[in-house]
């Protein structure tokens, strides 16, 4: 599990050989290494929702927001992006798939900030641009802009990472922090493209208390 810690913002985010986090007993394994109560995660259904932690988390929604210390929240992914926005007080951990993605989860997430002054991102490990292999349809239906994708040998490979850093470009958040891994061509972290149709990583974050 890699940690990273940006002044009272704390990140986590598991890798395969920490196991599968769709699996109660690794959040649970987690939650006492960490000293956590709880880690609020939504019910992921590849939406454009972000609801605060103390909010219905049954209900679909892809991304979790706090302004309390010592609570955490996060999010499962497989391909998918992590993102975690935050400042000192404040944090939206988010699952960015295309549809969210281009659906405007990350500016929801923003909104959901009282202080938009001086937000950071995190960026998490994901399928890259090298891998993200799509139909011609995609491109043309979803109006991807050339800036987004590459065709190499007639494939069509699109760049969700690269459509993410725009989206933050354009809300002023300039400083972002990532891992720098594709999830299907690497080897440590989980991908639904690679058969792991059933395992998950976790992301999460949380801001020290007192």
């Amino acid at each position: 599990m890699k940690k990273f810690k940006f002044n009272k913002t704390n990140i986590y985010v598991t890798e395969k050989s920490d196991g599968n986090f769709r699996d109660r007993e690794n959040l649970e394994r987690v939650k006492k290494e960490l000293n956590l109560e709880e880690i609020f995660l939504p019910n992921q259904k590849h939406t454009n929702i972000v609801l605060n932690y103390d909010e219905d988390l049954t209900q679909s929604s892809d991304g979790v927001y706090t302004d309390k210390p010592a609570v955490a929240v996060g999010v499962l992914t497989a391909d998918c992006i992590p993102l975690v926005l935050f400042n000192n007080n404040e944090i939206s951990v988010i699952h960015a798939g295309w549809r969210g993605l281009l659906g405007g989860i990350v500016e929801n997430a923003y909104k959901k900030f009282k202080d938009k002054s001086n937000i950071f991102a995190f960026i998490g490990p994901s399928i890259r641009g090298c891998c993200y292999e799509v139909g011609f349809d995609f491109t043309n239906q979803l109006n991807i802009l050339s800036d987004f994708f590459t065709i190499s040998e007639d494939k069509y490979f699109v760049d969700l990472n690269k459509i993410l850093k725009n989206k933050l470009e354009k809300l002023h958040v300039n400083i972002v922090y990532e891992i720098d891994e594709c999830t299907k061509c690497g080897k440590n972290f989980f991908s639904y493209r690679n058969g792991n149709i059933e395992e998950r990583i976790l992301t999460l974050a949380f801001i020290e208390g007192e």
